[in-house]
């Protein structure tokens, strides 16, 4: 294992023995330390904390990209999103699911992916997803609802049938109009 310091280009990438591996955007044009060894490449800051590991490259492979660090900034524009390898690297049915979000969901999705593929890879958070579109397009609150159901292992509960009959219960207004009587320009006594 060796160190070196090497200096990230505006993009975020490192070069090591003309192999391109990225770090995160808040790190392009800033020095960093690379730990090499001889089947991974770890990126640390200068307080020696990992910022990103990569499997090390050899053969014909140029560029190893980890795209769970740049998530919060493709999220500021997700239109392009469309236009990068993470998206032909992601799964069909997420895939899908980003075709049919509003600017404001796809924003909302690459924020929650970036938060849940610091721990995890994509089988799970697919899964979640898989489930919470079971009544049509699902919210990004529902996937993280389910997500943390499935990783705290309560998984999908079925619908509670109960055995006996149920109280009739009259219906609750909303609103603070039965207030208004105690008003005596609304309608009250004087």
């Amino acid at each position: 294992m060796r160190y070196e310091q090497v200096k990230a280009d505006k993009y975020g990438y490192i070069r090591v023995e003309n192999k391109l591996y990225s770090t995160s955007p808040r790190f392009a044009q800033s020095t960093v330390l690379a730990k090499i060894s001889y089947n991974r490449i770890e990126i640390l800051t200068e307080d020696y904390d990992t910022i990103v590991c990569h499997p090390r490259l050899y053969g014909n492979e140029q560029k190893s990209m980890i795209w769970q660090p740049y998530l919060t900034l493709m999220s500021k524009r997700p239109t392009a999103m469309k236009y990068t390898s993470f998206y032909e690297q992601l799964p069909p049915l997420w895939q899908q699911y980003f075709t049919q979000c509003t600017l404001s969901e796809k924003q909302q999705a690459l924020q929650l992916l970036s938060v849940i593929l610091k721990d995890y890879d994509f089988e799970l958070p697919t899964q979640a997803l898989q489930l919470a579109s079971e009544n049509g397009h699902p919210s990004v609150e529902s996937i993280k609802q389910v997500f943390y159901q499935l990783i705290n292992g309560r998984g999908q509960r079925p619908i509670i049938q109960p055995k006996g009959s149920l109280p009739v219960i009259p219906n609750a207004t909303r609103g603070l109009e039965h207030y208004d009587q105690l008003f005596p320009s609304r309608g009250g006594k004087q």
